[in-house]
């Protein structure tokens, strides 16, 4: 499966496979089928970058080199060492097997060491699953957003996403209700002639959302224990990813509300998952297109999600110096934020109205 971007006639753009196992309980018998649908795809030698939550799923996987152990902290460094290794070892591709930080690693490695890439999330925790994005932290420790690859298969093991913590699955929600804001940002900067809308992007960040937006008023302890839910939070977050994909940056779900995730980042070290300072920008962003930001908090208050600068920890003070640190993230991006292009006086009267109390 592929698409045509609309600004780029002749390019085609292949998508990942996505395979998801519910074939049983055990989370060995996923092993199994992932170590068979790497030999169906004639991969002989495959490099295996996995986090302690993926090493079961990794177990049945043989090549060149026993797993290795993906580190927090692993930085860009960090990565094209592993892509080094790699290389050296004879590898044929690289299967990252773990959480978000461990793919965007194994993305990195794979793309420095010129193979294939298979990703195997071990949680839905953000949309970054099949994206030709990585986010890494730099020599400084600074997450950075870096061009790599996207995997020519996704593995989904339902049988590891239901021991994963439910924080982790509402934080991929909150990726996803960044979806409808990115593109409303991504349709300003095209109204200012800044950029041009790929329409199959478009439509596939559209689709996402309306995949998974169902589910967005549920409890997320009732959604934790239906089956379903996770084939649809699989593919809502499979789509978004392919968004990216086809329009070749991360503008289908990645608007003003992500660079106040990132401001969380650099200012504060983070405050939370991804997915869930995301949400929480969502707020912002609803605010400055002048939406009901009350009913949207009650949105993320009902998913777990942070809905109040306190929610991460955040004074007024640290939230003003956020708002105004937020531009700055992502130069040449055009968003709600830079439109609105808050001073001080500005960025705190929003937050009064958003958060009176």
């Amino acid at each position: 499966m592929g698409c045509h971007g609309g600004s780029r006639p002749h390019f085609v753009v292949e998508f990942p496979e996505v395979v998801v196992f519910d074939g049983s309980d055990h989370e060995s018998d996923a092993a199994e089928e992932l170590a068979r649908q790497l030999e169906a795809r004639e991969i002989e030698a495959p490099f295996v970058v996995a986090s302690i939550h993926g090493e079961k799923l990794a177990a049945k996987v043989k090549g060149p080199r026993p797993p290795q152990r993906h580190l927090a902290s692993s930085d860009q460094e960090a990565a094209a060492e592993l892509g080094s290794r790699a290389k050296k070892a004879g590898a044929d591709a690289v299967i990252a097997v773990g959480g978000g930080r461990c793919l965007d690693i194994g993305k990195l490695a794979a793309a420095r060491a010129g193979l294939t890439l298979v990703a195997v999330p071990t949680q839905l925790s953000h949309d970054g699953i099949c994206s030709p994005v990585a986010v890494v932290p730099d020599d400084g420790g600074k997450p950075e957003s870096v061009g790599a690859i996207a995997p020519i298969l996704v593995f989904v093991s339902l049988p590891t996403l239901v021991t994963a913590p439910v924080q982790s699955m509402t934080a991929g929600l909150g990726d996803l209700l960044a979806n409808p804001l990115a593109l409303r940002d991504w349709a300003l900067a095209a109204q200012r002639g800044l950029e041009d809308v790929d329409q199959r992007a478009w439509d596939l960040s559209v689709d996402s959302f309306q995949a998974i937006e169902p589910d967005l008023d549920t409890d997320p302890g009732v959604s934790a224990n239906e089956p379903g839910f996770y084939h649809r939070l699989v593919d809502a977050l499979v789509l978004s990813g392919m968004a990216m994909i086809c329009s070749g940056t991360s503008r289908p779900a990645s608007g003003g509300e992500h660079e106040i995730s990132h401001a969380l980042d650099e200012l504060h070290g983070g405050r939370a998952m991804h997915g869930a300072q995301v949400a929480f920008g969502c707020v912002v962003s609803v605010g400055l297109y002048g939406e009901d930001t009350d009913a949207f908090r009650g949105r993320l208050r009902r998913l777990q999600l942070p809905q109040h600068p306190t929610d991460l920890g955040l004074d007024r003070e640290g939230l003003l110096e956020v708002l105004l640190h937020a531009p700055q993230t992502r130069p040449g991006r055009f968003t709600i934020l830079e439109e609105a292009d808050l001073d001080e006086p500005a960025a705190g009267a929003l937050i009064r109205k958003i958060w009176p109390d």
